[in-house]
């Protein structure tokens, strides 16, 4: 019983109907057989079709219930015990009713009853619109729904389509109906250009379109005249939507105004560079004469007589929900003026000076549009629970008045009266369902995805206030279905935006367009009907095998998609030859003479299928089919395949043989042609070769490598911003050992001789023997040359039959964040040492003679990137090690291995202490990436240590580090960038000037990883005890030691570390570093405000940019925010004792750091002073 409630009792009412938990509840839970028959018990398909809500049962009256009951054919003697399944489930689910204070009406029970005939209470629409589909004298096939009640029983009919949910688009069908009943927008939509997107949708076997405005036509006519839901798909695969997406909530804001604006954009309207619109770029564009409204953004500053303001449009109003109680209250705080003082002021700057004054600031409606969109942000995020919706009571109401914010507007201007409500069921934000309201000629609709009801004025409004509510038996409970959006219409346009659209308004191709889809999908329902008497034979050439080698041994691959173009539906009793050359010649263009076709058949005594058989006359199609329904038929003429006469005394005939060629430095066998022999005699291997190795000889030169195009690959440079595409740079660790490779080809053709072998099944190789056959398929293999033996793994494709069958997919990519681009995507051997993936990835970025440079690394299926510690070669000898999962829970093999091009050889690195280190400024910033190599005899001291970096930094070209550091200025100014070239050269200039024997008492290596300082050598921490070799997972830095305050006793300050970091809810470890952690000397007297200012000095910023930004104290997950009014030093060893913030812990992720908690760079901007430059 307790599983039959958690599947029914807990799904959201939208998936299952109210009255089916009512029957599962009877059912499972208070049945007895010795008290009903259980024969009366109604069907499911009787429940399912009534929409009637948990809600709306709760809040009935017994007699209405027992109303219900009737309707949904439930026996008279069963009413009892379904009368107390509903007070169970009820008791159960917590269903709320709703209490007659939350009414703004003085309304009877009978008419807030949903079961009551809706009378247009609130007052008719001033309109005679019929914003729907206009009837002919034909009749109108209605939609069935439930039983009013107050009607005598009869059902209630509504002549309005539905919309079919994709799996989560409900709330794209609440968007789209509320557009589609505003006539104007409709006969917008009707009346834009699309006969070019007509034209290249011309081909009714294309389903997609690219075009919003095209697809938004055909869906709105269909929506008009058709008796039947319509079909958002075309549309949201105009989106660029995949069809997962329709599986995805979308937000209404969002998508209406990305809608909106392609619309806008479409019609031809044009924005200012800061893309605003002018109140005349409105007035022409039909979507902005609808929908674009203008705020005036002012800042007043009286003291200074200064006042500034900007226009700023907009499609909707963002109203906030929380703490407010009605719609007028949350547009009181939308235009509340903000008074701008204390430490907030405003600055103003005249002739380079600024001056901060106290000012008012504010936004006020200029322009309203017609039609005004309303947003409820019902949506809040809190620190603790994250997103969460507001369910506190929010009233709206049918007419709104907004003469108190444009008090010089006229009466007619801003009075609207309420168009639709989108209504937002379920308590959480990552789930629930939309369906929206409408009012549609004085009377308002619920329309719920394909379900179109008549709606009561309590299902408007009362309904979907929102707060607490009373359920039947008196609980307090949530309502969880609430307004999100609100479309109101201004009361004096609402004639003409409302007024009938005809058929005569929809365009003419459009309608031209869907009756051809319709008679085609007749013609396909026909074709279904007798398609056991008709083939389909799909005609291909040579070239369409090139990547599909399933042609040459099954009559049809099933992976492959035919073109209606070369696909002949054919009766199956017909001669085939004559048929099959006049589609040939229609479709190819290849005369009859010239033809010759070959099909797939079985071949042998073992009657394996292969490409061999000719078409000849008097041959049907359903022998060319071979019991099959659809086929491929191989179209040879002299152009496109080799032709060898072979004389004789027999009769003549012809032979089919395919050609293929094993290329051993790409690991691949590849289709390059066939060869058609006319013979009048057996023919041998010998005839063959003789006249085809030409042939082949002049083919082999046109095959890719792909080493061409993945030459340098090595060499990317990273992206500056997403989305920008790599491009190469000059590597500080390019090898001297740069030799291209040239295509086999091309390195003495002539004197290279041709083996063949035999492909006796799909990948079986053999050696050829003396006799050939017609579909036979020859490989063929150049000779391998003694300089490239040792790149060469399989020297002939009979050895190559092992590198198949231990084939595993993987993709190579290059470890470089963020994108890690793609090297190759292929299979390889599972057995392939790690000097043979060296010299495979060698060869394709074109260092084949640097191959021990190539160094790979695992993939970590944990955090979806490269794993964090470097492989050795020793421990992962084979590329199934490399492969295996480091976590010994996982047991399937990773798709991914990335590599990198190494200063120094794999062998060197792994046999001596190997240093990747960054060169950081004392602004915090990289300046450049270097890499030295420590042999193992040389003891690591820090004078040692640090002279080897500093000569290695003195002696990388400046034209390196240039390159390196370049991508620090992508976005900025050319004053801002040569601001900080500067710095940055006078950086570079002093470890220039730096002695190497002396730098040990200047800088410090520091250890970083993940953003989080662990570990510090320098002159006073001398490298760990019996540590043999730097952590390669770590990211070292070399830097400046931090110098201490000036003028500050050394026990009056600390050096304590900095790390930026957020707090990730919903995780073990909630704390999570990003960014360059430093260190800085805090004074214990020192308050936190003049401690930010001095981090902000230090980083480089000004004190606008860390405004936001917040200090606290941080210990494993322990955080604690830093009292603006106390003290430094009495925070910092309240919270832990000062050893807790020294590196080199034993334990360094129990390390206490103070915090920086802000946003990592990536997802947030630095924030600008705000300011304005007055001009003479």
């Amino acid at each position: 019983m307790q599983s039959f409630l958690q599947l029914h009792l807990h799904l959201p009412h939208y998936s299952i109907t109210s009255m089916l938990n009512v029957l599962g509840v009877v059912r499972h839970v208070l049945w007895n057989d010795a008290t009903f028959d259980r024969s009366l018990l109604p069907p499911e398909a009787s429940l399912g079709r009534h929409q009637v809500t948990l809600t709306d049962l709760a809040t009935m009256t017994g007699q209405e219930r027992i109303s219900v009951f009737k309707e949904c054919d439930i026996h008279s003697s069963l009413h009892p015990i379904f009368l107390r399944a509903l007070q169970y489930l009820t008791a159960v689910h917590g269903a709320g009713g709703i209490d007659d204070r939350y009414m703004i009406h003085h309304l009877s029970a009978r008419q807030w009853s949903p079961f009551t005939q809706c009378f247009s209470l609130l007052g008719q629409c001033s309109t005679n619109s019929t914003p729907f589909k206009i009837e002919d004298d034909a009749h109108i096939a209605y939609r069935k729904t439930k039983t009013s009640s107050s009607n005598n029983g009869k059902k209630q009919m509504t002549k309005y389509n539905g919309l079919r949910n994709q799996g989560a688009t409900c709330y794209l069908n609440s968007l789209l109906q509320a557009l589609f009943h505003i006539s104007e927008f409709r006969l917008t939509i009707y009346q834009m250009p699309t006969v070019e997107e007509a034209e290249e949708k011309s081909d009714v076997s294309v389903k997609t379109t690219k075009s919003i405005p095209y697809a938004l036509q055909r869906l709105f006519c269909l929506l008009q005249t058709l008796y039947k839901a319509g079909d958002t798909t075309e549309l949201t695969e105009s989106f660029g939507w995949s069809s997962n997406d329709g599986f995805i909530q979308h937000d209404v804001h969002e998508l209406t105004c990305e809608l909106l604006d392609n619309l806008e954009c479409k019609l031809g309207g044009s924005r200012n560079t800061d893309k605003m619109l002018t109140l005349e770029q409105i007035k022409v564009n039909a979507i902005s004469r609808m929908f674009v409204g203008i705020l005036e953004n002012f800042i007043n500053v009286d003291e200074a007589g200064y006042c500034g303001s900007n226009e700023q449009p907009f499609y909707d109003l963002q109203l906030v929900v929380k703490d407010t109680t009605n719609i007028y209250a949350s547009l009181d705080k939308f235009f509340e003026v903000e008074v701008l003082d204390g430490n907030n002021k405003y600055c103003l700057e005249y002739d380079g000076k600024k001056t901060y004054h106290r000012a008012e600031r504010g936004v006020r409606l200029k322009v309203t549009p017609p039609i005004m969109l309303l947003h409820l942000t019902r949506f809040d995020y809190d620190i603790e629970k994250g997103e969460t919706k507001v369910l506190s009571r929010w009233d709206y109401y049918n007419t709104l008045d907004l003469s108190k914010y444009m008090p010089h507007a006229s009466k007619a201007e801003v009075h609207y009266t309420l168009f639709s409500v989108f209504v937002h069921s379920g308590s959480d934000t990552g789930y629930g369902h939309y369906f929206c309201f409408l009012r549609c000629s004085g009377t308002w609709y619920r329309f719920n995805d394909e379900a179109v009801t008549q709606a009561s004025l309590r299902d408007v409004f009362g309904a979907n206030f929102g707060g607490s509510r009373t359920n039947y038996w008196g609980s307090e409970v949530s309502s969880t279905t609430n307004a999100y959006m609100l479309i109101y219409i201004r009361t004096s346009e609402m004639d003409q935006l409302l007024r009938p659209v005809g058929k005569k308004d929809v365009p003419a191709h459009v309608v031209k367009q869907l009756e051809l889809e319709q008679k085609e999908h007749e013609r396909c329902l026909k074709e279904l009907a007798d398609e056991h008497l008709y083939g389909r034979i799909h005609f291909v050439e040579p070239r369409d095998i090139h990547d599909q080698n399933e042609f040459l041994f099954v009559p049809r691959p099933s992976n492959v998609q035919f073109t209606s173009q070369r696909t002949l539906r054919a009766l199956l009793s017909s001669e085939a030859l004559p048929a099959f050359q006049l589609f040939v010649k229609d479709r190819f263009g290849i005369p009859a003479a010239e033809q010759l076709l070959w099909f797939t058949a079985p071949r042998g005594t073992r009657g394996r299928a292969r490409l061999y058989r000719r078409v000849t006359e008097g041959m049907t199609v359903s022998s060319v089919l071979s019991e099959k329904n659809e086929c491929c038929v191989l179209v040879i003429s002299p152009s496109n395949a080799q032709h060898i006469d072979i004389g004789g005394d027999d009769e003549l005939d012809y032979d089919l043989l395919h050609h293929k060629v094993y290329i051993p430095m790409q690991l691949k066998v590849v289709f390059v042609g066939c060869t058609v022999v006319s013979r009048r005699k057996s023919i041998t291997l010998e005839d063959v070769v003789e006249q085809a190795k030409p042939y082949i000889q002049s083919i082999i030169p046109t095959i890719p490598d792909e080493a061409e195009k993945t030459r340098n690959h090595h060499l990317t440079k990273p992206c500056r911003r997403p989305g920008e595409d790599s491009t190469k740079i000059s590597s500080p660790y390019e090898s001297s050992l740069i030799v291209h490779t040239q295509p086999s080809w091309e390195i003495g053709k002539d004197r290279r001789n041709l083996k063949v072998f035999l492909e006796e099944d799909h990948n079986i190789f053999s050696p050829c023997r003396e006799g050939v056959s017609s579909g036979d398929i020859l490989v063929w293999q150049e000779e391998v040359l003694e300089e490239e033996a040792d790149n060469i793994f399989y020297p002939d494709a009979i050895s190559f039959q092992h590198f198949l069958r231990h084939r595993v997919p993987i993709e190579i990519k290059l470890n470089l964040a963020p994108l890690y681009p793609t090297l190759v995507s292929t299979q390889l051997a599972d057995d392939m040492t790690y000097e043979q993936l060296q010299r495979y990835v060698a060869r394709l970025i074109g260092e084949p003679a640097a191959y021990d440079h190539i160094r790979f690394t695992m993939y970590s299926p944990t955090t979806k990137q490269p794993y964090f510690m470097k492989v050795k070669k020793r421990d992962r000898p084979v590329l199934a090690k490399l492969l295996s999962p480091s976590v010994p829970r996982r047991v399937s093999l990773s798709s991914y291995l990335y590599y990198e091009y190494c200063r120094y050889t794999v062998s060197e690195i792994e046999s001596g202490n190997s240093l990747q280190f960054k060169l950081f400024s004392s602004r915090v910033k990289p300046l450049s990436d270097h890499w030295i190599l420590i042999p193992n005899d040389v003891q690591i001291t820090p004078r040692e240590l640090f002279s080897r970096c500093m000569r290695e930094v003195q002696g990388t070209r400046a034209a390196d580090i240039a390159s390196l550091a370049g991508t620090l200025n992508a976005t900025r100014t050319e004053a801002e960038k040569e601001s900080r070239q500067m710095e940055r050269q006078s950086e570079l200039d002093y470890y220039s000037d730096l002695v190497p024997e002396d730098a040990w008492l200047k800088l410090r290596l520091v250890d970083v990883w993940r953003g989080r300082i662990y570990n510090v050598f320098d002159m006073d921490h001398p490298m760990i005890s019996g540590r043999s070799t730097f952590e390669e997972s770590a990211e070292y830095r070399i830097e400046l030691l931090p110098q201490p305050l000036d003028g500050v006793p050394l026990e009056s300050q600390s050096l304590i570390q900095v790390h930026h970091f957020t707090i990730i809810r919903n995780k073990e470890n909630t704390v999570e570093t990003h960014g360059h952690p430093f260190s800085i000397y805090v004074q214990h007297d020192e308050l936190p405000p003049a401690l930010l200012r001095r981090i902000a000095s230090k980083l480089g910023l000004s004190d606008a940019a860390v405004v936001d930004w917040k200090l606290a104290l941080v210990q494993e997950n322990r955080v604690l925010r830093v009292s603006p009014t106390m003290e430094m030093g009495q925070q910092l060893f309240q919270f832990c004792n000062e050893r807790h913030y020294r590196p080199n812990q034993s334990h360094p992720l129990k390390m206490a750091f103070l915090g920086l908690e802000h946003a990592p760079s990536s997802m947030n901007t630095s924030k600008r002073e705000d300011k304005v430059v007055i001009l003479k």
